[in-house]
């Protein structure tokens, strides 16, 4: 079939990120949607892309947008749906027992459909069933976030980002729609939960080359880093008073700050510790969910470390949804902004250039609140101003 407008696809991982905020660090395979769902866990792929698809249609000319091939139901129908447009439906699935097996099935079907962008959301597993769906067809594809951990370069920094960079990019006559190849990684997931960060690189997409508002790869600290991590680390322990509690959140810098206070603590996992003395603390949660965080951050009295993704700048809603809208409200509302303590190394910082630090929480209020200037411990006696931006 052929459409004389731009066609767009748009194709959901409905339980992409369902793991996030129960603490279980992705949602890859069957038993780990499972244990999420038992814990309670809301899947928010299918409202991200929703924002996405809203943008995208409302950037469109009022004579009529771009043509909306989806997947069946919560694969991308639901969201198109819910923001107002009425798409094509493409393939079929058995709802609520959707498999990466059928991303793979519906990237190929709408690549042979011609679409001249393809929009999927979820995270880095997502992002190579798509890779794996193309199998190397040059079709354009972009990333809507609602992965748990995304180290990938394919995807926008936000939903509303993603929609709007795809209408600009289809408005486009096809000969100016310029695109550049960008990485799809994804780790073991069971490796990641133990603590050992190792991606791998499953091969590259074609995305819309528009630098600002497409995230970067993930980059680690590295190894030669130790000594300015050590010190920052040193830093933020002096400001704990006893008596403090503590949310320490995932990285290798702010994991210095639970070494320095003499805590065993998670990589890759949020963890609350109780400041007993200078220097010094217990362990009161390791590896806390949302839930867990809530009623320790509604005593009002608690302080949240982070650090910036290196490579990415993501402050917030990159691999710790656990410190969710509701728990940095708590924080907020007992410290205001002195209660969020960011630390960074200095070439941390320098990698991300002129570009701010960013924040996704899924929460568009918040994350204007959030939006102005913080102080980034990066030394023992040193300090920096960042900028934090909305994604």
């Amino acid at each position: 079939m052929t459409y004389d407008r731009p066609v767009v696809g748009v194709l959901v991982n409905p339980v992409a990120g369902v793991g996030g905020r129960v603490g279980l660090k992705g949602s890859d395979g069957a038993e780990t949607v499972r244990r999420a769902l038992a814990l309670g866990a809301t899947p928010l792929a299918g409202a991200r892309a929703a924002e996405a698809v809203r943008r995208l249609v409302a950037a469109g000319p009022a004579s009529g947008g771009p043509v909306l091939l989806v997947g069946p139901g919560e694969m991308g129908e639901d969201a198109a749906r819910a923001a107002g447009a009425r798409p094509e439906v493409v393939g079929s699935i058995v709802a609520g027992a959707t498999t990466a097996a059928d991303t793979v099935r519906l990237a190929a079907a709408m690549a042979a459909r011609g679409v001249d962008l393809l929009l999927f959301a979820g995270g880095d597993g997502t992002a190579r069933d798509v890779h794996a769906g193309l199998a190397g067809a040059p079709i354009p594809a972009l990333g809507i976030p609602a992965g748990v951990k995304i180290h990938s370069a394919v995807y926008a920094t936000s939903p509303a980002a993603a929609g709007e960079v795809a209408a600009a990019f289809v408005a486009r006559p096809a000969a100016r729609r310029r695109t550049a190849s960008r990485e799809v990684l994804d780790l073991d997931e069971d490796a990641y939960r133990r603590g050992e960060v190792a991606p791998r690189l499953w091969g590259e997409l074609l995305v819309p080359l528009e630098q600002r508002r497409i995230q970067s790869a993930k980059a680690p600290t590295p190894a030669g880093e130790a000594a300015a991590v050590a010190a920052s680390a040193a830093a933020v322990v002096r400001l704990l008073e006893p008596g403090t509690c503590c949310v320490l959140g995932p990285g290798s810098t702010v994991r210095a700050v639970g070494e320095r206070l003499g805590v065993a603590t998670t990589l890759v996992g949020v963890d609350v510790v109780e400041v007993t003395a200078p220097g010094a603390a217990t362990l009161v949660v390791a590896d806390a969910s949302e839930a867990d965080l809530l009623p320790l951050v509604a005593t009002g009295r608690c302080r949240l470390v982070v650090t910036p993704i290196g490579g990415q700048g993501f402050l917030f809603g990159r691999g710790n949804q656990q410190l969710s809208p509701a728990v940095i409200r708590a924080v907020l509302g007992g410290s205001g902004r002195a209660g969020i303590i960011v630390v960074a190394t200095p070439a941390k910082l320098a990698a991300l250039g002129t570009r701010p630090l960013l924040v996704d929480t899924g929460d568009a209020a918040l994350d204007r609140e959030l939006t102005g200037h913080i102080i980034v411990i990066t030394g023992s006696g040193d300090r920096s101003v960042a900028r934090i931006a909305a994604a």
